[in-house]
């Protein structure tokens, strides 16, 4: 199975940001697992060089509902990001939410340009996982 770089994991809830993380290690996919807490903790760190370069992330799951910023809210700011910082929006992105109503669902499809190309409801399992990897990865 590939194996990443790079995965951040977007989620206000500190125990569904860990749940997901040991999800990723234990399928031993990731060189580096970031874990943030809110979009606005997202955007810093992708717009923070580290060792001269962006961090570019291959694989974002982003949770919807958050507080102040909410992951539209991020999508919408991560779309005006500079092409360098995204690596040209190639990371594919994943929202990993409990609210994956019609209405959300919709919303999601118009941040399809960025990289958002699944929808995955809470909690993510390794079957997720492997799935998410096998349709856009491989």
């Amino acid at each position: 199975m590939k194996k990443f770089k790079n995965v951040l994991l977007i989620d206000d809830s500190i125990s569904s940001n860990q749940y997901n993380r040991i999800l990723i290690s234990e399928l031993d996919i990731a060189e580096n697992i970031v874990l943030v807490n809110s979009a606005d903790q997202a955007l810093e760190y992708l717009q923070e060089k580290q060792n001269g370069s962006y961090p570019t992330p291959n694989l974002i799951l982003l949770d919807i509902a958050m507080p102040q910023m909410d992951g539209f809210m991020f999508l919408e700011e991560y779309a005006k990001l500079p092409p360098e910082a995204t690596n040209n929006w190639s990371s594919v992105l994943a929202i990993v939410s409990d609210h994956l109503d019609g209405d959300n669902f919709e919303k999601a499809k118009q941040f399809k340009q960025v990289g958002v190309l699944e929808h995955i409801k809470k909690p993510l399992d390794k079957e997720d996982i492997v799935n998410l990897i096998e349709e856009h990865f491989e």
